[in-house]
């Protein structure tokens, strides 16, 4: 067990009043590579509040994301950033057919999406949309590797069907060892982030990561994927903020 990872989607408080579901997902697998490397491939994704199918959509997107990643990993033992435009592409166009057969917009099926593929020493990192991903530096500090797409208004973004072309796609490759990961949707962007000074807070990912780190059994990563929901579903976190959340860690300390 060279990654030890947990993730949750949690229905935002104002989704329950509204007699709506999660419409946030999260999927992640780990992949044995030669030499005895394991990759990571996590995927997270928040539906539009204003689409119909966003629940669907979103948890359609991180599933089969994940799973054209794993084999193409498993074929090819590595993938570039064309790889990714490729597997995206798919995914718009599956969302497109099923838009067609129903005879609705496409926009019925928007949803953002942000992934990482990790490596021993490499990593490549994907999003389209809101949210963030956060990576651990050699300093004891946590890093957004892109500050989160939000357009004109704080509750406006990209979504992954807004254009076929990917051009809200943002793609980094970068050469160095990851040692912990975090991923997560706009729900939790006031709790994580300082938008004043387009930083990270610090206590925050140090408070969790700490006991991710020391899980060494299957059974603590169960008991420690049971505690997230319920933080997450706790009432300091729904009195700061009532939209769906989630939220992925994954460690190699």
């Amino acid at each position: 067990m060279i990654w030890k990872a947990i993730g949750q989607s949690i229905t935002g408080t104002s989704h329950l009043q509204s007699q709506r579901g999660c419409e946030d997902a999260v999927a992640f697998t780990t992949l044995a590579l030669p030499e005895g490397d394991e990759a990571l491939i996590c995927c997270v994704s928040d539906g539009a509040g204003s689409a119909i199918h966003a629940a669907k959509a979103s948890s359609y997107t991180v599933h089969n994301t994940v799973q054209a990643i794993s084999k193409h990993l498993s074929t090819f033992g590595t993938i570039e950033e064309n790889g990714i435009i490729e597997i995206l592409e798919q995914v718009y166009d599956h969302l497109r057919q099923m838009a067609d057969e129903k005879e609705e917009n496409i926009n019925e099926y928007s949803c953002t999406l942000l992934g990482a593929v990790i490596t021993e020493f490499s990593a490549l990192f994907f999003q389209v949309g809101d949210g963030a991903i956060i990576r651990y530096t050699n300093v004891n500090q946590y890093t957004t590797i892109w500050w989160p797409h939000n357009g004109e208004y704080s509750n406006t973004t990209a979504f992954l069907v807004d254009d076929p072309n990917m051009s809200h796609l943002r793609i980094m490759r970068l050469q160095e060892t990851i040692k912990e990961i975090a991923v997560f949707t706009d729900g939790l962007q006031l709790l994580t982030l300082n938008n004043e000074t387009l930083s990270v807070h610090q206590p925050f990912f140090h408070d969790l990561f700490k006991w991710l780190r020391m899980a060494t059994e299957e059974e603590h990563l169960a008991v420690l994927q049971r505690k997230l929901g319920e933080y997450l579903n706790s009432e300091p976190i729904n009195n700061r903020t009532d939209d769906d959340k989630t939220l992925f860690l994954a460690t190699r300390f």
